[in-house]
């Protein structure tokens, strides 16, 4: 057999058993990085058909070349490199930022405000999904936001505790003790059924007084997601009731 055959297929054997090697520690470290919780399963298996796509391409391209000591499958894998870079550039880009945010604990499954570059509005909820191009937000009445994860990644998160906001607008016929009907709210709130809500004293605010009426925003803290408008107006209703002297007119805000 010509020598220079046996040294080619010697060094595509060697060729072969470092893409072995490479594929088993890369496999072992992405296996490390699900246990650990850093990526999803979902992500794992994207990633291993990427490394074995690319490690199957880089095998035959380079044995090729030992074969036929030519650079044309370079200057291929070039081009088409070149053009998935060009045709797919907004998947690649958003694959790469879904890859980074599965390392950032901190981002899924917790309440947070989103501050999207562009919106003046932050967005409140919590990323419930990430897909390898959007992620997934959901609001505390359940509608789901989706956004792009280059978006996401680029944007400030900040701590958030859902909650609503009811404001009561109180009559007044000018005979009132505004410091007692200030407390007849507190002890309404604390004496219905809030449900799904707590509320603290603290979270209650004077928004606005006049002679003809008071103004109370009260922040009650949801423990429990979705909202659900039934709760909430269970919480309007009962507070209707405790208040009817004063012809309550009642808002979530």
């Amino acid at each position: 057999m010509d020598e220079s055959l046996i040294n080619q297929i010697e060094l595509i054997l060697l060729l072969g058993l470092i893409t072995v090697v490479i594929r088993y520690l890369l496999g072992k470290f992405i296996s490390s990085l699900v246990q650990r919780g850093s990526i999803s399963a979902s992500t794992k298996v994207t990633l291993v058909r990427m490394i074995d796509l690319g490690l199957l391409s880089a095998f035959l391209i380079i044995s090729v070349n030992v074969v036929t000591a030519s650079l044309t499958p370079y200057a291929v894998v070039a081009i088409l490199g070149l053009l998935v870079m060009t045709f797919f550039f907004y998947e690649v880009k958003q694959f790469a930022a879904y890859i980074t945010l599965q390392m950032f604990k901190h981002v899924k499954g917790r309440n947070a405000e989103i501050f999207l570059q562009g919106y003046s509005e932050p967005i409140k909820g919590r990323v419930v999904d990430l897909t390898p191009l959007t992620s997934v937000i959901e609001d505390i009445f359940g509608n789901k936001i989706y956004i792009p994860n280059t978006l996401l990644i680029e944007s400030a998160i900040k701590e958030h505790n859902p909650s609503i906001n009811v404001r009561a607008v109180l009559n007044l016929t000018g005979d009132e003790d505004i410091i007692e009907l200030f407390n007849k709210v507190k002890t309404a709130f604390k004496q219905i059924d809030l449900g799904p809500f707590r509320f603290n004293e603290s979270h209650i605010t004077i928004k606005s007084l006049d002679s003809e009426s008071l103004v109370i925003d009260v922040r009650l803290t949801a423990i429990a997601l979705p909202i659900r408008n039934p709760d909430v107006l269970r919480i309007l209703n009962q507070l209707s009731r405790e208040l009817h002297q004063y012809k309550p007119v009642l808002q979530i805000v």
